[in-house]
């Protein structure tokens, strides 16, 4: 049997580094360095992946340049907050169904068991635009790597023959350079408000 923890990322997130030009615009979060051939502010991108989708076809970052990213962590087997989660990103994918400048990724972390076909599935069961919404798994396990580096909890925590996938319930906004933008509660539908709210002012950007 199959259990679930969240555990909500908390905005202390804000301190590892932010920048802002005013008070309209969005943070920028993660750590910086300075690019030693130009000086210029090197800010932290979200991690580079190349995974397979619910069609079976491959997908990396660099289909994502210049798109506005909302990411999460789930597995289709999920009993508790994954249904939840899809449900709330089912608002953002109404908001934003004209808009081919947002796009949402669902990160599988049962590779063993989400396989394209099953992510097919999931997605038609949720009446969900396969144009707009990606649903990515792997052969491995490289999807808990890309959770550390999107900087949210996510791994395996099986003992013996009772699997134990652990994630918590968090959205991760990330902008069309690939920068990290905001966290929000995935498991709330007032703080999914907020995060599509911070999505239309990125689109102002």
């Amino acid at each position: 049997m199959r259990t679930v923890k969240y555990h909500f990322l908390s905005w202390v997130l804000l301190l590892m580094g932010c920048s802002c030009e005013n008070k309209t615009n969005l943070p920028i979060l993660g750590e910086t360095s300075v690019d030693p051939s130009s000086g210029d502010l090197v800010h932290y991108q979200a991690p580079d992946f190349q995974l397979k989708n619910q069609l079976n076809s491959l997908s990396n970052r660099a289909a994502y340049n210049g798109k506005i990213q909302v990411i999460d962590f789930f597995f289709t087997s999920c009993p508790t907050i994954c249904p939840q989660m899809t449900t709330h990103l089912k608002l953002v994918e109404e908001a934003f169904a004209d808009e081919d400048a947002v796009a949402i990724i669902s990160y599988s972390i049962d590779p063993k068991n989400d396989t394209p076909g099953r992510l097919k599935d999931y997605a038609d069961s949720y009446n969900i635009d396969n144009e707009k919404w990606a649903f990515l798994t792997s052969e491995t396990d490289e999807v808990f790597k890309l959770a550390k580096d999107y900087k949210v909890r996510a791994f395996d925590d099986t003992m013996g023959e009772e699997r134990n996938l652990i994630h918590d319930g968090t959205f991760v906004l990330v902008d069309g350079q690939h920068r990290i933008r905001g966290y929000y509660n995935g498991l709330e539908e007032v703080d999914t408000k907020r995060l599509i709210t911070d999505i239309e002012i990125l689109l102002d950007e």
